[in-house]
């Protein structure tokens, strides 16, 4: 495909990722970073979309009420890995603000992360602290291994990002100053209790992440999301 088809291309993913129908949005726009990162292109290359590099943007993430601090820090890796930023609010999602498709893709990456590492949670659970009585211990044996597997996940996700740039370095003080103006003013930071890990626990963790694939198969658009890491 030329040059021009290309664009052509983007250009109608881009319409598509405004889509009401949140899978197929976050596809195309999730196809629209996998073409731009191909072709060594960027969003200011777009004819009619030059405009949505100098304005940033939200895209939402079902999740719980409350988050875990799990969560919390696979969000912040999540978010740096699309050189996007995020927040929780009241109602139970987590928001990403970025430029162009970056939050649409963060977003879509996040959701379908956070699903799956609570199955994995439950499952560990399950399968391998069925001697274990407490509640506590129980909860404490969850959050060593889901601990865990955020920080393989966060480390490939940094190595995927080195690799990969989402932003041309030309174009990062004009996406920071975008994303800032966007962001709530009235953010707190969140603070957690300090918990002693379990290490066999955080171990099995650290090794689980390594196969938590990094794509987002979500609606049969396999090939839609990030490359694996």
């Amino acid at each position: 495909m030329d040059h021009s088809g290309i664009i052509k291309k983007i250009q109608k993913l881009l319409r598509l990722s405004t889509s009401g129908n949140e899978h197929e949005a976050a596809a195309a726009a999730a196809k629209v970073q996998a073409l731009l990162s191909k072709y060594n292109l960027a969003m200011s290359d777009i004819p009619g979309h030059r405009e949505r590099v100098t304005k940033a943007e939200r895209a939402k993430a079902k999740t719980r009420q409350r988050l875990e601090s799990w969560a919390y820090a696979l969000a912040h890796a999540t978010a740096d890995a699309f050189d996007c930023r995020y927040f929780h609010d009241t109602e139970g999602y987590t928001v990403f603000v970025g430029v162009g498709a970056d939050q649409e893709v963060c977003a879509w990456t996040y959701h379908y992360l956070y699903k799956t590492l609570l199955r994995m949670g439950s499952t560990y659970l399950r399968e391998h602290c069925r001697r274990l009585r407490s509640n506590r211990s129980r909860a404490t044996a969850r959050y060593s291994y889901l601990k865990g597997v955020v920080c393989t996940v966060s480390r490939r996700l940094n190595d995927q990002k080195k690799t990969t740039p989402v932003t041309e370095s030309a174009l990062v003080p004009v996406k920071e100053s975008a994303i800032e103006a966007e962001m709530p003013d009235d953010l707190r930071d969140h603070e957690f209790k300090r918990r002693k890990d379990r290490d066999r626990d955080l171990l099995n963790g650290l090794r689980d992440g390594r196969s938590v694939s990094l794509s987002t198969p979500l609606n049969g658009a396999h090939g839609f999301g990030l490359q694996e890491g």
